[in-house]
């Protein structure tokens, strides 16, 4: 583990602070593999080293504090039921959670992290009555014995299979790419572009119970996967609006916002984002819009030898290991019943 630090961004300065964390866990078990996760499953976005950093980072760097959220997250997953569920969700129930949280785009920063969108006017009163729905679910329990029912998760079963997709396969997805500043440094967070324009301020309290929620699920299971969210084209009422949502997002993640004008928006996102991968509703040349299925970037389609599409197809992804090393994308979830898994692509990375 120690030969381990060096390449994946911890500051000296905390090396041992580390060290003491990935033993507490380690002595609690809490490194060893899930018997949930199938017998292929990589363990990265789960308990790998770089998951382990994003904990220590959102702790600001106190172990003790770091191994209190790590077990809590790790009981709300077991408890939950995620592992499983990740591999059996319907699809159709999938894509509904990606109208309603930030999805990525297929495109990357100028340091090589992913690109997420939300356009804030897709939160109207219907997705929140159908998210309100799933908020009343009960916790779906999978079985061993027979065969499993279709899952009905409940929301935060739901948003904690979305949110994996972001940790289990886009993130190490970015991470394989060597075309970015610091490629021997895993990417372990993502931009957020989030289209404020039709924000009004009877939307804004209509938001808090989904703001309360997801913000919570974010900082307990999901630390420090946002580098930094960008409001766009927020109205001139903006700082109205926010006196209500700051009180009902985790403050660490609040700190990350910056709100953004009309005027302000193209060149504060050429800052970090070059004009290929900027939605063309914010000044740039990339073709996306909200609820789209990535569109992937061309050096992303050439490590995935995708010649024939250049996007990926829908529901929760995941990577698998073969017996010689390469990396394998598998498409899963059910549709019409059936598990999928589909190969989308083998990547071997020796000599990358």
């Amino acid at each position: 583990m120690e030969a381990d630090q060096p390449n994946i961004g911890i500051p000296p300065e905390h090396e041992a602070s580390f060290k003491t964390f990935t033993q507490s866990c380690q002595e609690r078990g809490l490194l060893t593999r899930p018997d949930s996760l199938e017998s292929r499953d990589l363990c990265d976005g789960l308990s790998d080293p770089p998951t382990l950093l994003r904990f220590l980072v959102a702790r600001r760097f106190d172990p003790d504090g770091a191994l209190k959220q790590f077990q809590q997250a790790c009981e709300f997953r077991e408890e939950k039921h995620i592992l499983r569920l990740y591999d059996l969700v319907n699809i159709a129930d999938f894509e509904q959670a990606r109208e309603i949280y930030p999805h990525w785009t297929g495109r990357r920063d100028k340091k090589g992290l992913p690109i997420c969108m939300l356009d804030v006017a897709r939160l109207d009163k219907d997705a929140l009555a159908s998210w309100e729905t799933t908020r009343q679910n009960s916790r779906w329990i999978y079985s061993q014995s027979g065969k499993p029912e279709p899952p009905t998760p409940d929301m935060l079963q739901l948003a904690s299979v979305y949110h994996d997709n972001l940790i289990r396969f886009i993130l190490p997805l970015c991470s394989m790419m060597t075309d970015r500043p610091k490629p021997s440094i895993p990417v372990t967070n993502s931009i957020y572009i989030v289209d404020a324009s039709n924000l009004g301020l009877k939307q804004a309290w209509g938001l808090r119970f989904f703001a309360q929620e997801i913000s919570w699920l974010l900082s307990t299971c999901y630390p420090e996967t946002i580098q930094r969210v960008f409001v766009c084209n927020a109205p001139s009422y903006y700082r109205t609006v926010w006196k209500y949502l700051k009180g009902w997002v985790d403050p660490y993640t609040a700190e990350k916002i910056v709100v953004l004008l009309e005027a302000e928006v193209l060149p504060a996102l050429r800052e970090y984002i070059d004009d290929v991968n900027i939605p063309t509703k914010f000044g740039g040349k990339f073709q996306f819009t909200h609820g789209m299925l990535p569109d992937l970037d061309n050096n992303i389609q050439r490590l995935l030898n995708s010649d024939s599409s250049t996007s990926l197809p829908p529901g929760p992804l995941k990577w698998i290991q073969d017996s010689d090393g390469r990396r394998t994308a598998l498409a899963v979830g059910r549709k019409a019943g059936s598990e999928r898994s589909g190969t989308i692509a083998t990547v071997d990375l020796i000599g990358q």
